[in-house]
């Protein structure tokens, strides 16, 4: 299991009037590597995110209150046993100093941890996926491909972690979506 604090909810409702436009948002950058000569350390902290994770400057045509950025990356080294190759992999996930925020407000803090939390299952599963894959020969193009799919399924769950919390507004649904990013987490717990 990880140890970390789950995201906190409070059974109240949610302090913000459901008349605050909300808007929330998520990115995710890549940095795919080419094979790597020597080990490096994961880069997965599973941390709790702080206001001074938020350095970038809010767009003037942007009406959400937040935006989140994670960067996600690997490099990885192959190693060729008989007829088999493995690939060992070393991921990371970063939040990117250009998040921004325009208000700090403690509910929209947790909404944005949640975001990054779904960054770090990104990089788990596809650590996961990477050492449960039989590779071929053309190992490039299937990590590669692994990638891509895992970070575009992932994408899509932010934009449904959002859609269905309304960028956190609805306490109900955000509590569902703390307990299922903490469930998904301690699963892929022994990939960190």
């Amino acid at each position: 299991m990880i140890n970390i604090q789950s995201i906190n909810s409070s059974e109240d409702s949610n302090p913000l009037s459901k008349s605050i436009n909300s808007q929330s948002e998520s990115s995710s950058s890549i940095n795919q590597s080419q094979p790597s000569h020597s080990k490096s350390e994961n880069n997965l902290d599973l941390r709790k995110l702080t206001w001074d994770d938020f350095q970038g400057m809010p767009p003037e045509d942007d009406p959400g209150l937040a935006h989140t950025r994670w960067k996600i990356g690997y490099n990885y080294q192959v190693h060729h046993e008989d007829d088999k190759i493995q690939v060992i992999v070393d991921v990371w996930c970063k939040i990117d100093p250009s998040s921004w925020t325009r208000e700090k407000i403690d509910e929209l803090l947790h909404h944005q941890q949640g975001h990054f939390y779904i960054g770090m299952i990104c990089a788990l599963e596809f650590k996961k996926r990477v050492q449960e894959f039989n590779f071929s020969q053309n190992y490039k193009q299937e990590i590669s491909e692994i990638f891509n799919k895992t970070l575009q399924e992932h994408q899509e769950m932010e934009n449904k972690y959002n859609i269905e919390t309304m960028n956190m507004l609805n306490t109900a649904k955000q509590r569902q979506w703390d307990m299922k990013i903490m469930k998904q987490l301690n699963q892929l717990s022994k990939f960190t």
